[in-house]
């Protein structure tokens, strides 16, 4: 996707585009809030681990990635209401290099939306927008369910391998398409 192919999602107001090196405020945000309802407020993760990556990091985090995502290697899309980001998606090439036992040469690093927007389409115009229909995998923590059955929807399934992700102290299972 490039920066003027722009979108609206079933003539709703939110718009999808490319992330822009400026969103990294906007996305870090939403990510920041989409963590504390998707993971603390369902009590998957501890509130300190969460907030261990703090808001301060995660936009410089962005920063860095988004200076980066400007060739094919790297695509990042946000879904924006107004002047507010309410989502993401964040996917990437990976090569023998990266991830030797990657199962696919794209993985989809990132989808999250805000959970008023959640149900209303923008999470499948974000996944659509980042990989398409090609083949790719994930990383999905192993116990939250509405994700799980999101990506089942769109043809991700369980390849059997699992990995903790020791900073919140969770584990999560690959998924594959």
């Amino acid at each position: 996707m490039t920066p003027a192919d722009e979108r609206t999602t079933s003539g709703a107001s939110p718009m999808i585009r490319a992330a822009r090196p400026d969103d990294a405020p906007g996305i870090a945000r939403m990510h920041w809030e989409s963590h504390q309802a998707t993971y603390i407020d369902s009590g998957f993760v501890t509130r300190e681990r969460i907030e261990a990556w703090t808001l301060e990091q995660r936009i410089e985090g962005w920063r860095q990635v988004l200076d980066d995502a400007d060739g094919p290697e790297r695509t990042v899309v946000v879904a924006v209401d107004g002047d507010r980001i309410v989502g993401f998606a964040d996917a990437r090439s990976v090569d023998a290099a990266d991830d030797p036992d990657a199962p696919r040469d794209l993985e989809l690093k990132g989808l999250y939306l805000l959970e008023a927007h959640q149900g209303t389409g923008l999470g499948q115009a974000l996944l659509d927008a980042a990989i398409g229909e090609r083949p790719a995998f994930l990383w999905a923590m192993a116990g939250e369910t509405r994700a799980r059955a999101f990506y089942r929807r769109n043809g991700f399934e369980p390849d059997g391998a699992e990995a903790p992700f020791e900073l919140w102290d969770i584990m999560t299972v690959r998924l594959v398409r």
